[in-house]
């Protein structure tokens, strides 16, 4: 992250009196601007892209040629002694070169992301007076120097504050023995996009089928365009809630393993070899590690004419597209061997044109719990229930003349916690809960459906949170931080660089420079060809103007 340089040229408007008039109102305003920087705020640009997505560094603005999914994919301008020193340690940066890159939303692969152009990392105005009076927080956003090199400023998050024993075990970070929670804001802030609905692909190619589909055969909702809209038919029971859901299907590649039921292997064909083809067969079991593609479940299928090893091929074949989420995302360059499985989601959606006093809920599953947020618009209540459980361990009324115009729901399962927002209120307060840290794999988390009312969703978007990647090789055990001292994490945590992996964990109050309030100037570039020859140019991108929290 490199400081800003403040404009240096100002050109004097010769002429009129009202034009010189102008020319020094400005040239006041450029010299207040510059005291108040030098004083107050200082302009900083990211360079790499550590805190992605939340904070981009230099990127190329890709959008997927098959689903028109849009995203960011680093792009390192020049790697300084720290970050070769631990690209070699087996960690990707970004680099300009011709790494793999997998689009988050369809998982297509292959995309030239050279081909558009690189744009210039977020700059950010820095609050240089913000800890003057107070400590960083848990979760804040801070820019501070390197201890080991004062020149070099950083950009990270706090995630633990002096006096804690600070660990870091399945992606979650602990504060002498307790799991830190986020709060809504930094939630909002730091989520990783999944699965956005508007880019649903079609049908026409068998290694590509869509995330989101209905659960029943007679499913009542439509779509149009970007959005789904549902009315109930008058056969439709009243206690039946028509659902839509989302499976997490990958074209190909992945290292879950996919097994069904085969008793008999046809003696026609000859065993895979291990190894060699993604197959294996053992004790009545077919099994695939792994996609089974349409190339090679047809191939498979030309072998022999048995139908049971037909059946339990195309079986097989469906139920390897469904994958477990991971860790991935389109900044950094595909891995699959150190890929770590997430079960924390966030799902977003506006539901509007509510019409009927029926129900809308939405259910978010982790490794051991299920949530179902329930929208009674005949209570004019709304309900939080856990797995199987009728009562209800979180009750609130709502106002329905306001929730039946536009409603912008928000539900999570971050750090073993469910949390409900609508229209960017929480609606009560966070359920917390325990579990027991074993992994299971979550390859259906989310599904959302309406009964005996009429309603259009739009906006769907499924996220999941950041998973901290632990460095045992780096980091032996827990870090206890003294007085004074912070231990700072990246939200873009497989690539980088901080207190996990320096040799000085800590980070000193005295380093820090201040709070990045916003992000300013944006811009992104765009591409044009004039007699034959390419050029990059550099377009305002207001979009990417943002309040960072």
């Amino acid at each position: 992250m490199t400081p800003d340089r403040p404009g240096e040229d100002l050109h004097n408007l010769s002429g009129s009196h009202l034009f010189r008039h102008a020319a020094e109102s400005l040239v006041l305003l450029a010299i207040a601007v510059v005291l108040f920087r030098g004083f107050a705020l200082e302009g900083y640009l990211i360079s790499t892209g550590s805190m992605a997505p939340t904070l981009l560094g230099y990127h190329h603005d890709v959008i997927c040629p098959e689903c028109g999914f849009r995203f960011a994919r680093g792009a390192t301008q020049i790697p300084d002694d720290e970050q070769v020193r631990f690209a070699q340690g087996a960690y990707d940066f970004g680099l300009d070169q011709a790494t793999e890159i997998r689009c988050p939303n369809c998982s297509l692969t292959g995309i030239h992301f050279h081909e558009f152009p690189r744009t210039e990392g977020d700059q950010l105005l820095v609050h240089k007076h913000a800890y003057e009076f107070r400590d960083p927080r848990r979760w804040e956003v801070v820019v501070f120097r390197n201890p080991g090199d004062p020149r070099q400023a950083y950009v990270k998050r706090v995630a633990g504050l002096p006096g804690e024993t600070i660990s870091i075990e399945q992606g979650e970070v602990f504060a002498n023995g307790q799991l830190c929670r986020k709060p809504y804001e930094q939630q909002h802030s730091m989520r990783v996009p999944v699965s956005r609905f508007e880019n649903q692909l079609g049908t026409g190619d068998p290694d590509g089928q869509p995330g989101w589909y209905c659960l029943s055969r007679h499913s009542q909702w439509q779509r149009h365009e970007a959005r789904l809209t549902f009315t109930p038919s008058a056969e439709q029971s009243s206690l039946q809630t028509d659902w839509i859901a989302w499976r997490h299907w990958i074209r190909a590649g992945g290292k879950h393993v996919s097994e069904v039921s085969l008793p008999v292997w046809p003696e026609d064909v000859d065993l895979p070899e291990a190894g060699i083809f993604p197959l294996e067969y053992r004790d009545g079991r077919l099994r695939c590690t792994g996609v089974l593609t349409d190339v090679d479940r047809r191939a498979w299928l030309a072998r022999s004419d048995d139908p049971a090893f037909h059946a339990a091929l195309e079986e097989l074949a469906m139920n390897s597209h469904i994958a477990p989420v991971v860790d991935e995302s389109g900044y950094n360059s595909v891995d699959d061997d150190r890929a770590q499985i997430v079960d924390e989601f966030c799902v977003t959606l506006d539901v509007e044109q509510i019409s009927g006093a029926g129900r809308f809920e939405v259910q978010l599953a982790d490794s051991e719990n299920e949530f179902r947020a329930v929208f009674d618009f005949s209570r004019n209540e709304v309900s939080l229930l856990r797995n199987d459980d009728p009562v209800p361990v979180r009750q609130v009324p709502f106002t329905p003349s306001d929730s039946r115009r536009h409603m912008r729901l928000e539900f999570s399962l971050f750090d073993d916690q469910a949390l409900l927002a609508v229209n960017g209120r929480e609606v009560f307060e966070p359920f917390a809960y325990s579990s027991s840290g074993k992994m299971k794999t979550v390859t259906k988390p989310v599904q959302f459906g309406a009964q005996g009312l009429s309603c259009e969703v739009a906006n769907l978007e499924l996220s999941r949170d950041v998973y901290y990647v632990s460095r045992p090789d780096r980091s032996p055990g827990p870090i206890t931080l003294k007085t004074g001292e912070f231990f700072v994490l990246g939200d873009n945590s497989p690539v980088s660089v901080d207190s996990r992996v320096w040799d000085q964990p800590a980070v000193p109050r005295s380093a820090f420079i201040g709070k990045p309030l916003v992000v300013h100037l944006p811009s992104t570039a765009r591409r044009f060809h004039w007699n034959g020859t390419a050029h990059d140019v550099r377009l305002p991108d207001f979009s990417r103007a943002r309040l960072i929290h």
